[in-house]
């Protein structure tokens, strides 16, 4: 009975995920109290990160309600001199097809911070998730955000998404495309990247070539799973919408101009990402088989990297089962939480804010259950990692 309930769980989730839904938008400015600067106001005390926001939406609009359903995050970081509207083609399709991304609107400047686009990266991911329980922000989103992040971006942004990557707990998967190097260099940060990442770039990309840019991140990174397609003839604006005259001028100036329409070029590249989405954020296990059919088989690639099969392992029923004991309750807690269903005395557990910093937290494990003391903490959402020497798993607690 129970398989047949799984099965017809998973069938109802790829239904609703194949769904096509309108875009609705918002612009929210979020805030980060730890530094100052940014764009945008009315987002808090500290640096103000206003951001465009696309989602799915029953109708067509401006601050619509938001569709039946959960969706995953998608923050999606802008090139030099660029601005969230030349990729309306990869944010319009991506919301349709039930994601929320993210644009935030920072750094778009002549003299950018990297190191703090990134951090921007970061906090609009978190601070959106954070959405999904009461908020006085945008009460649209109560209840309506899967806590799965993906981190992404073209150019500056997409260098700028390994910055936002490194050590992050709370990122699912990474994907970019004509990544360029920042400072601090993106494949230094890549290091310490350890989830899925999918690196696209083109052929015939003068501004940020492979050889000295999405190469050096593909070889840096942690990941267990990643991969770099380069797609013949493509050029570094052809990630977008071509619309961006600054973006246009700087191509042509390194004597490499598009030779491909971008709706052409569009459909070429998120016959990657579209796939590498739907496995690492939706969990539909086919998708992963197209994915890796699709890099296998594609006649647009002209060279690629691959390391990792996208796939969902086998699971027993039993050990289901003893994942789905694993208890953190309550949630929200207000000053200490309790884990339950752990067998093994020798767990470890730690505590991390939802940006990667690992904090001291006070753990008294007993027989049955493990308590651990969250009151001197800042309310917000925390991850709790909980691991032995085989494996580990992440759970998310909310303080409040």
């Amino acid at each position: 009975m129970k398989k047949i309930l799984l099965l017809i769980t998973v069938l109802l989730s790829v239904s609703v995920y194949s769904q096509t839904f309108q875009t609705g938008t918002i612009t929210l400015t979020f805030n980060d109290a730890t530094r100052t600067g940014g764009f945008g106001s009315g987002g808090g005390p500290g640096r103000q990160i206003q951001t465009e926001i696309y989602y799915p939406a029953t109708v067509a609009g401006s601050n619509v309600a938001v569709a039946t359903g959960s969706f995953p995050v998608v923050v999606f970081g802008h090139g030099f001199v660029m601005d969230w509207g030349s990729y309306d083609n990869v944010f319009s399709l991506l919301s349709k097809r039930g994601y929320i991304v993210a644009l935030p609107r920072t750094e778009g400047g002549f003299s950018p911070s990297h190191s703090e686009f990134g951090l921007d990266l970061a906090v609009v991911g978190n601070k959106l998730m954070q959405l999904n329980i009461t908020n006085t922000l945008a009460p649209i989103f109560v209840g309506k955000v899967i806590q799965k992040l993906a981190l992404a971006g073209h150019s500056m942004g997409g260098g700028s998404s390994f910055l936002a990557a490194k050590n992050n707990p709370s990122i699912t998967c990474l994907f970019n495309f004509a990544a360029a190097q920042t400072n601090p260099t993106s494949s230094n940060a890549a290091k310490q990247v350890f989830v899925p990442t999918l690196i696209i770039g083109g052929q015939s990309d003068c501004v940020a070539p492979a050889a000295t840019n999405q190469d050096k991140m593909w070889d840096s990174t942690a990941a267990s799973k990643k991969y770099e397609i380069i797609i013949k003839n493509l050029t570094h604006c052809d990630f977008g919408n071509g619309t961006n005259f600054n973006c246009t001028f700087g191509q042509n100036s390194s004597n490499c101009p598009n030779t491909v329409n971008n709706l052409t070029a569009l459909n070429l590249y998120m016959n990657f990402v579209n796939p590498f989405l739907d496995f690492n954020l939706k969990g539909i296990c086919n998708e992963g088989t197209r994915f890796m059919d699709s890099l296998n088989l594609s006649q647009v690639i002209f060279s690629k990297k691959q390391l990792g099969v996208l796939a969902c392992a086998p699971v027993f029923l039993n050990e289901r089962e003893n994942l789905e004991s694993v208890k953190i309750f309550p949630n929200p807690a207000k000053d200490i939480f309790i884990i339950e269903g752990i067998d093994e005395k020798d767990i470890k557990v730690d505590v991390f804010t939802i940006l990667g910093q690992a904090l001291d937290a006070k753990i008294l494990k007993s027989d049955d259950k493990i308590r651990v003391d969250i009151s001197e903490f800042p309310s917000g959402i925390y991850v709790i990692k909980l691991s032995n020497k085989d494996t580990s798993i992440l759970k998310r607690i909310v303080k409040e």
